[in-house]
Parts: structure tokens; sequence; C-alpha cells
């Protein structure tokens, strides 16, 4: 039997760039959950925040979080960790958020860089960056193992920081409006693990996967699966996506484009 698999980003992809609106995309969602394919969301967000989103939309299935550092578990799973939030078990890939703080504490400190990251704010400031409600930008703060920032420094700063950071085990990826450090894990590191656990859980289905992004921290995923969709959004530069074999580019942007592109799929890839 054949079943589709989709992994997906949010922030402007699934989720409007300007209003955070999923609305657009509620036909192609209720298609999946009627296939019952499961929609793995994939984001830089924090587990907090997707489980809200998820719970909003009736999703029911794993989550991965923050750049690909952790998995939310709610399938079984041999290697899953005993770690639980919410009723998820808890599978890291990345360096704790203490790890990541105190070095870049010290960087600030030793070498005057000129950034401001989410531990540095306060709510307000992050609900002024984000456009989130109180709510959802406390949700935001909660996390585990990234750090998004605001650079305020030179491009050439910004690469002897960088270069810092790599030296001791962690990497900058830049997200629509946020740099992100974080360990040198990504989305399709993630994908891939849970994509085995679902192998190990059906085995005799043959996976389809599906990855849908819009931003350069969502490269690797797009170029893991069977279908990578890159959506449009022309409030962004665009990565670069000629590599990628079969590379479907939206003309919609966010949900919209998101909503047709899961629905041409399913209605031109999936035999029922």
């Amino acid at each position: 039997m054949k079943k589709l698999i989709v992994f997906t980003d949010l922030d402007g992809t699934l989720l409007d760039h300007h209003n955070y609106s999923w609305q657009p995309a509620s036909a192609a969602i209720k298609k999946l959950q009627i296939l019952n394919y499961p929609l793995i969301l994939n984001s830089s967000k924090t587990f907090v925040e997707m489980q809200v989103l998820a719970e909003e939309m009736q999703i029911r299935h794993p989550i991965i979080s923050e750049n690909g550092s952790v998995a939310a578990m709610n399938i079984d799973c041999e290697d899953d960790d005993n770690s639980i939030l919410n009723a998820y078990r808890l599978h890291y890939f990345a360096q704790p958020y203490s790890n990541i703080i105190k070095l870049l504490t010290e960087l600030r400190e030793n070498e005057c860089y000129r950034f401001s990251g989410f531990n540095d704010m306060t709510i307000a400031e992050v609900m002024q960056y984000t456009g989130l409600s109180e709510d959802a930008a406390m949700a935001a703060m909660k996390r585990e193992a990234t750090e998004p920032l605001l650079w305020n420094d030179t491009e050439e700063r910004l690469e002897e920081f960088t270069s810092r950071l790599e030296q001791n085990g962690l990497s900058v990826t830049r997200g629509g409006r946020f740099y992100h450090v974080m360990s040198p894990v990504d989305k399709a590191q993630a994908l891939n693990w849970l994509l085995e656990c679902y192998k190990v859980r059906e085995p005799h289905t043959e996976w389809l996967t599906m990855a849908l992004g819009d931003s350069t921290n969502d490269i690797r995923m797009l170029e893991t699966v069977d279908i990578p969709v890159l959506i449009s959004n022309p409030k962004s530069v665009q990565p670069d996506v000629s590599h990628i074999k079969d590379i479907i580019i939206t003309s919609e942007t966010g949900p919209a484009g998101w909503n047709k592109a899961v629905l041409d799929t399913l209605e031109n890839k999936i035999e029922e």
C-alpha cells in the first residue's frame, strides 16, 4: 500500500507570513486527515508553540521542533528518549539550550558582538519583533535547543561569529526573520529518523515523502524527499533550489500555495 507522509515548515509556508493563519490550507489538511496520511510539522518554532498549532489544526502526529533539534513523539519508536513533555516523548539531536546561552554570553562579553537573542528580550520585545500574541510569545520563549537572534553587527563580523560557534560545536542557520544558533543538525536529519520509525511500524507500506518550505533552512529537507515544494514568498529572498530534482515552485504564496500543492499531489501522485 502506498501512503503519503508530509513534512512542512510553518512560517511563510503553512502559516501566512503576516497573520499566521493556516485556514487557506484547511481543505488539504482535512483531506490528509481523512486518508490518515501523517502531517509532520517541522519548524524552527518550539515544541510548545507547535503543539498549540497542532491542536488547532487537529493534527495528531509527531512534531519536529527547533530546526530538527527535537522530535516529539506520540507514536512508538524504539529509539525515543525517556524525557516527557505534555504527553509526548522527546528525542534530542542537539545540545541543550543552557549550553548555547552560556557560549553566546561569553562571546558577547569577550568579543563585543552586537546581537539580541530571545534570552535577552522581554515578552513585549518578542511580541514586537515577531508579531505574536502574548501567549504565543511566551510559548516561543520556551526553548530547548536553539536560540533565535537578530544580528546587529556587520556581515564580516557575522562570519567571525559563525566561525567561533563552529569551534564550539554549534552553527548558525538563517530563517525567515532570525538567525538560529543551534547544534549542527537540520530538519532533514530528524525527518529521516522519524521516517524510519514509520517504516518499522508499517513495514508493508510504501511511503511517498513530501516536504514544503520557503527559506534557506528548508533546503536540506527539500533535498531529502520524493516531492519537494518551495512555497513562493515575495517578502523574502528565496533560496536557490535549481539543484533539486523535480522541485515544485508554487505560484500562490503561503497556505494557499501549500493547499494547492498538497491537493495536486493527492490527486496526481497517490493511487487510491
